[in-house]
């Protein structure tokens, strides 16, 4: 059986129980709660005693992060390792939409904002412009990559002062990896900004 309804969509398998919403929210807010998350993703599976081996947080809180993941479907069980449970991470995407403007979480999202409390520019970015204007610099720091648009229009795009865009695009740079090859564009310092260039907003809405 398979169904497509206003709210839920489904291939095929009956739905599955998502009963951690708020669990989701904590991961924006809670870096040791994503960073927990985060290293599950990327070693495929791990256990709670190697979790609470490179943790920065109690043992206690390793376990308890564990369980809360599990019950909202992040994580789950894939068998034990001589008595101790292993366990793998779930992907998702969660997309919110309020006045028109959508927002999507993804564990790519998630994996950058476990880093904030190392980074004080995606802190700074988090708290006072929310979690949209943030996965906007994402994206845009990824087409910044490419070469697809300039700091500048950054800027322009996401309302950010120059001085402030530069200093988190530095930060996903790092966190991402981004820019290790000599192929990668050049990263400018606010002195460097200025209006010459297309300008992406213009390009915008002549399309």
């Amino acid at each position: 059986m398979s169904y497509d309804t206003e709210h839920v969509r489904n291939a095929a398998d009956p739905p599955g129980i998502i009963t951690g919403i708020p669990t989701f929210a904590e991961l924006l807010d809670n870096a040791a709660l994503a960073g927990l998350y985060t290293t599950i993703r990327q070693s495929s599976t791990a256990t709670g005693p190697e979790l609470v081996k490179t943790s920065d947080v109690s043992k206690k809180t390793v376990y308890d992060y564990l369980h809360k993941l599990e019950r909202a479907g992040l994580i789950r069980k894939t068998g034990d390792d001589g008595g101790t449970a292993r366990y793998v991470a779930e992907g998702f995407e969660l997309t919110v939409t309020v006045r028109e403007t959508a927002v999507t979480i993804t564990p790519e999202l998630i994996e950058v904002i476990a880093h904030r409390n190392d980074y004080p520019p995606i802190e700074r970015v988090l708290n006072e412009r929310g979690i949209t204007t943030f996965a906007l610099v994402y994206d845009l720091v990824k087409a910044h990559s490419e070469g697809d648009v300039t700091i500048r229009q950054i800027a322009d795009l996401t309302d950010l002062a120059p001085g402030t865009t530069y200093d988190l695009v530095d930060a996903l740079y790092s966190v991402l990896s981004l820019g290790d090859d000599e192929s990668s564009p050049t990263t400018y310092t606010p002195a460097d900004f200025d209006a010459e260039g297309n300008d992406l907003l213009v390009e915008m809405d002549d399309e």
